[in-house]
């Protein structure tokens, strides 16, 4: 990710060009006091930074709650955008699938679509031709992510980064993955750490139960019941670690990464009491260790919603 120390600036938009934005709330407009997503105040704030509501996928075929496909089966993704500039413009809405992961050093692009976006339209963002995509079995893993890039075909004020940079008005996330809790009400996934920087660096991957907001927002998507979970429940430690030795494991670790270097990491939680059409959520949050950053932005997150087992995977 770019090293940044935006501040909260309420400077006017310069609407004499394009200004290109996927929302992540109603009232977007990709400022820098709006940015980092994390910690965008009240009365907007939190953000779930992993679960852009402007991405929306459908199974064509079938119905499917978030974070879950049938392979070989045909998904519909679709994309809404918002140019806050007077001059309409021709946006491209690039969609790339990626392992589940904090950071995205590896994607891959699957789909793109070009289609013009009014300026300051009164009607709200426009939403991108619907795109089709069917996962193959034989090539994408049964959990996967979807990252979000739109770009103008026209001069932009604040062009955006090529990479990937999930505070970046430009780029947009759907990073939420479906699991069934164990027959002895645990959880374990595997997901991966990155630096997608090209400088290395050191970060901390922490893993926390979602927040209240979070899942009011993700029972209306998958319309069962939010069960709280409790920090002292969840465990993160590197999917390298020889289980047969004891190690203390918390919910947090420091990694130090070369550019693009990816690292298998284990989140588990355990003593989860569900009941059928019910669900509980953590989420995983990777931020850079950077004396000139103190602005607390993250660099990566990834969002599980776990059901009991049996129920709705």
């Amino acid at each position: 990710m770019p090293t940044r120390n935006p501040k909260p600036d309420d400077r006017d938009i310069d609407t004499s060009n394009p200004w290109i934005v996927i929302p992540y709330f109603v009232g977007d407009e990709g400022r820098l006091g709006q940015r980092p997503l994390n910690i965008i105040p009240p009365p907007i704030g939190p953000i779930v930074t992993w679960l852009c509501p402007s991405i929306k996928v459908q199974g064509v075929n079938y119905t499917t709650i978030p974070g879950s496909y049938l392979p070989d089966e045909p998904l519909a993704i679709t994309v809404d955008v918002d140019n806050r500039g007077i001059p309409a413009t021709q946006v491209t809405v690039d969609v790339f699938w990626a392992d589940p992961s904090t950071g995205f050093a590896k994607r891959t692009l699957i789909l793109s679509s070009t289609f013009p976006v009014a300026g300051r339209s009164v009607s709200g963002p426009t939403k991108s031709p619907k795109m089709i995509w069917t996962p193959e079995s034989s090539k994408i893993p049964p959990h996967f992510c979807l990252l979000v890039h739109a770009t103008s075909s026209s001069p932009e004020s604040l062009p955006g980064p090529n990479t990937p940079d999930v505070n970046d008005k430009h780029w947009a996330q759907y990073n939420l993955q479906s699991a069934a809790l164990s027959a002895s009400n645990k959880l374990t996934s595997v997901f991966w750490a990155a630096n997608p920087d090209i400088e290395s660096a050191a970060f901390t991957v922490m893993v926390r139960p979602v927040a209240e907001e979070g899942l009011k927002m993700i029972a209306r998507m998958v319309k069962a019941e939010p069960i709280a979970i409790k920090n002292k429940q969840l465990l993160l430690y590197r999917a390298t670690e020889d289980s047969s030795v004891q190690k203390s494991r918390e919910a947090s670790l420091v990694l130090e990464l070369e550019p693009g270097e990816r690292q298998p990491l284990v989140v588990s939680a355990h003593s989860l009491e569900l009941a059928l059409h019910q669900f509980t959520a953590l989420e995983i949050i990777q931020t850079r260790l950077d004396i000139e950053r103190d602005d607390g932005a993250i660099t990566g997150s990834l969002g599980i919603v776990v059901f009991p087992e049996g129920d709705r995977i």
